[in-house]
């Protein structure tokens, strides 16, 4: 008996590693419970990403299974990349920041003792809360619009910042998390028939 199961996986040119259950029922159903993940995973997040659940008798998996995991591991690997990517890019941006940083500290003018008084250090002391504020804002919403892409819109919601805590970006917020919640609302009404 030759099937042609291995070279179909490998005409996805997609490297990583595959975990598959497969169980089979009294009636000949098969379910198949496919999981692939990338060979270099930058992320703790992708362990969250479920595999996929595939039903049907055998003839409706030899015909039909490749077809119906071939982009959502395409998307998947894609995320992978993207993800590994994107972390090398974040680690650039967090290095040059603390050498910029670093310079503006050294090239700054000390105030003369004697003439600094206490509304001077307040200023300066909360420059860089403003700063750390607009970071985690930026890092935040980075995160929440990579937890959109991979459709974990309740996971997104979690970590989307409060709008009391941004008042200037209020708007924003309160469009972002509307667009979230009906995401997930969705999700839910597709996953409940999908599962019926």
């Amino acid at each position: 008996m030759k099937t042609n199961f291995f070279e179909n996986i490998n005409e996805m040119h997609v490297p990583g590693n595959w975990k598959m259950t497969i169980h089979t029922d009294e009636q000949g159903q098969f379910t198949v419970s496919a999981l692939f993940t990338a060979l270099h995973n930058a992320d703790n997040a992708t362990k969250a990403i479920p595999p996929m659940l595939l039903k049907g008798t055998a003839s409706e998996m030899d015909e039909g299974f490749f077809e119906a995991i071939a982009q959502p591991v395409q998307q998947t690997a894609g995320l992978y990349t993207n993800l590994n990517a994107y972390h090398k890019e974040l680690e650039k941006a967090r290095l040059a920041s603390k050498m910029e940083q670093d310079k503006k500290s050294r090239n700054s003018p000390k105030p003369a003792k004697g003439n600094a008084d206490a509304e001077d250090i307040e200023v300066s002391e909360t420059l860089p809360n403003r700063e750390d504020k607009k970071r985690e804002y930026a890092e935040a919403m980075a995160k929440v619009s990579e937890l959109n892409a991979t459709c974990k819109y309740g996971e997104a919601l979690a970590i989307l910042p409060k709008a009391e805590d941004h008042p200037e970006k209020e708007a924003e917020l309160k469009k972002q998390l509307a667009e979230l919640t009906k995401k997930k609302e969705q999700m839910a009404q597709v996953l409940s028939l999908f599962n019926a």
